[in-house]
């Protein structure tokens, strides 16, 4: 009786809570595998796990546009810092040419 109580808690909260197979391992103190093992004879499992690709891989392109933002936005242009760079390259361009 036991074992199926693990196995309908382990079915509950992967499809209705979400979690995932390491977070319902340490939850319900099974290991890792034997939970792992009973969802992917479940119905369902596949479709389950290819729609939490493709939420994670939307969230992913999510926060590497915020990143890279983030990045731009530090590394502004301006006419002086244009300036600048082209003097420190002509110092390192003259020196390797007259010393």
């Amino acid at each position: 009786m036991a074992e199926m109580d693990w196995k309908e808690k382990a079915r509950d909260l992967y499809f209705g809570s979400g979690m995932g197979i390491g977070e319902i391992a340490v939850y319900l103190d099974i290991s890792r595998q034997s939970v792992s093992g009973y969802l992917k004879h479940l119905p369902g499992y596949g479709a389950e796990q290819e729609r939490r690709k493709a939420a994670n891989s939307s969230r992913r392109k999510e926060y590497k546009k915020e990143k890279n933002r983030q990045y731009r936005a530090c590394m502004v242009v301006t006419g002086e810092t244009l300036r600048r760079e082209h003097d420190l390259a002509a110092l390192i361009l003259s020196r390797e040419k007259y010393h």
